[in-house]
């Protein structure tokens, strides 16, 4: 009887889970032979749980076979339990308990896509590109991408450590969290950058995001805006509905927003009126690496409109719809977080990237290692050489995934000092002490508060008293540590020797001024980082005295990519020129 009941579970278990997708087309390529493949699998299930030398626990077998189907197919399709179906249903909401990160899958790592503005990981100076190796010691690359999030999310006010390996660092670190209550805020900031230019940051597309927009539109033209810029920078994105109505701001009545297209799903979605901001008003919209999804839907739509000119990196590149099936009646509270189809921009540019498609088939090779950076880019040069789309004006676009800019700049760089500060949160510390010594004086703290020198002195100060930060090296002097090694070993080789003392003095003497040269180079970069440091705590102290919006205000006056797009929206004449098509494109556009 117990085997009965085992070879159930297997069986409603995965048919549950193949049913869900929906029965293929009947025109499909390997339509006929669907759920034979399907019951042969549960022949090896039933074979197993009968005549396995031991006991097997059903949920772990079942698991296990789960996992392996979701390894061939998209990054964005898993299975999720109870707990993970209540975390993405709250996500949507607007609210949860977690660190204030969206991840996502590159190179086969769990990856940071963006940090939300604001919360811990924000605060604590997570970056996009971060990868994440570990969570509270346990590796993550043993754990589905659902998994790692669940992980993530906990009760208000519990640590979380996460270990990170970041691009220019020498090594992974820890990072301790502690877990907060996570509101998204759609737009954490608008103003007015001069007379007529308005800025909105538009961080989330959650259940609020059009109608905060709407607002934070309506409230700059009563300040007299005339142009605009749209920030969607390190936007994961979120509810297409709400990508929708937020083009439907910017659009005519009946322009094509987005199509999706799948086996079993197509829809169009066109504006159903006009937009509350006219023709007469130019757009300048930002975007980054961390620009994904809905975010990829707006700046895309607008781009292919000829509304905005697209300014930033190249982002994302998640163009996919996720669809959650619930498996009940036999699994109650458990669903399948299904990808059913693929975003299109109006003019049929797909947003999804390579990396983000279906893995099996030999479709994509996601981290192949045998795989040169040379190849990579000749493969993408030949597949942007087939794929090209033009907007409603004729202006030239590639496909390929992402949005590609129209003005391609990156943003500043953090120096790798300030970035050991910014994550070890000294910044933030040494606000905290400078401002107690402030008394009341530090909450009348703003942009035009002038920060004394004698800060960095102190500043300096602190850093070196730290014992932790004391420990931490360049990576040239890490290589510089492992050159020894290796020459120790070659000597013990050679020599015998187990003294660890470079037998040759002249190679000691060597490696002595190697690491005083290095350590003289490390003292020159702290000192040359100084303007950054002075207005990181500058920073951190604004924000205390006067709140997110003050401190977001004041990262914006040093920002490259902002200035890019102040500078096409202060000349028209420029702004006409980049979005106006040459003349062979245009006839090349019309013709098609």
């Amino acid at each position: 009887m117990k085997s009965i009941k085992l070879s159930l579970f297997f069986l409603l278990a995965f048919f549950a889970v193949f049913t869900a997708c929906g029965k293929p087309s009947a025109d499909a390529k390997t339509s006929g032979d669907y759920y034979e493949h399907v019951s042969r699998l549960n022949k090896i299930l039933s074979e197993i749980n009968l005549k396995y030398v031991e006991e097997v626990d059903p949920r772990e077998v079942v698991e296990a076979a789960i996992s392996g189907i979701s390894s061939v197919l998209d990054p964005n399709t898993s299975v999720l339990d109870p707990k993970a179906s209540d975390n993405l249903k709250l996500a949507t909401e607007g609210e949860f308990g977690g660190i204030g990160i969206h991840i996502g899958m590159r190179d086969n790592m769990k990856t940071v896509i963006s940090p939300m503005f604001g919360t811990p990981a924000y605060n604590l100076g997570l970056m996009a590109g971060d990868r994440i190796t570990h969570v509270n010691g346990k590796p993550t690359k043993d754990l589905t991408l659902d998994e790692v999030i669940d992980k993530l999310r906990g009760k208000v006010g519990t640590d979380v450590t996460i270990t990170i390996l970041r691009e220019g660092a020498a090594a992974p670190f820890d990072v301790t969290i502690t877990r907060a209550k996570i509101v998204l805020h759609a737009v954490p900031y608008a103003g007015m950058l001069d007379k007529d230019i308005g800025y909105i940051l538009l961080a989330t597309f959650n259940l609020k995001t059009a109608s905060e927009l709407e607002d934070a539109i309506n409230k700059l033209k009563k300040h007299g805006m005339k142009k605009l810029i749209l920030d969607l920078r390190s936007n994961p994105g979120g509810l297409l509905t709400q990508a929708i109505e937020v083009s439907e701001l910017f659009l005519k009545k009946g322009n094509r927003i987005v199509s999706t297209k799948g086996q079993v799903v197509f829809s169009e979605h066109n504006a159903s009126k006009n937009g509350i901001i006219g023709e007469d008003i130019p757009i300048a919209v930002l975007v980054n690496q961390g620009t994904a999804s809905a975010a990829e839907i707006v700046s895309g739509a607008l781009q292919d409109w000829d509304r905005a000119i697209v300014i930033g990196k190249t982002t994302y590149g998640k163009g996919s719809v996720q669809t959650v099936l619930p498996l009940e009646p036999y699994h109650d509270g458990y669903a399948l977080k299904l990808t059913t189809a693929r975003y299109y921009l109006p003019f049929e540019r797909c947003i999804n990237k390579p990396q983000n498609e279906i893995r099996g088939h030999g479709r994509t090779s996601i981290g192949a290692e045998d795989e040169s950076a040379e190849d990579a880019i000749a493969k993408d040069t030949a597949v942007r050489d087939t794929q090209v789309f033009y907007t409603a004006g004729g202006r030239k676009m590639y496909g390929d995934g992402g949005i590609t800019p129209d003005v391609d700049i990156e943003s500043k760089s953090i120096p790798w000092i300030a970035q050991i500060q910014e994550r070890m949160s000294l910044y933030f510390r040494f606000a905290v002490k400078y401002r107690s010594q402030l008394g009341d004086a530090a909450s009348k703290i703003d942009s035009t508060w002038r920060i004394p020198d004698s800060l960095f002195k102190a500043f300096k100060e602190f850093c070196d008293a730290d014992t932790n930060f004391a420990k931490i090296k360049s990576p040239s002097q890490i290589k510089t540590d492992e050159l020894e090694d290796v020459l120790i070993k070659e000597q013990n080789i050679i020599y015998g020797d187990t003294s660890k003392i470079l037998k040759d003095s002249s190679i000691a003497a060597m490696m002595a001024g190697w690491r005083t040269a290095l350590a003289k180079q490390n003292e020159t970069q702290a000192i040359e980082t100084k303007n950054y440091s002075l207005n990181a705590i500058k920073r951190e102290l604004i924000s205390a005295a006067q709140g997110e919006e003050a401190r977001i205000a004041w990262m914006l006056r040093d920002d490259i990519q902002l200035e890019e797009a102040l500078k096409y929206l202060r000349n028209d004449q420029l702004y006409k020129n980049k979005m106006k098509a040459p003349p062979k494109d245009n006839k090349k556009a019309a013709k098609k």
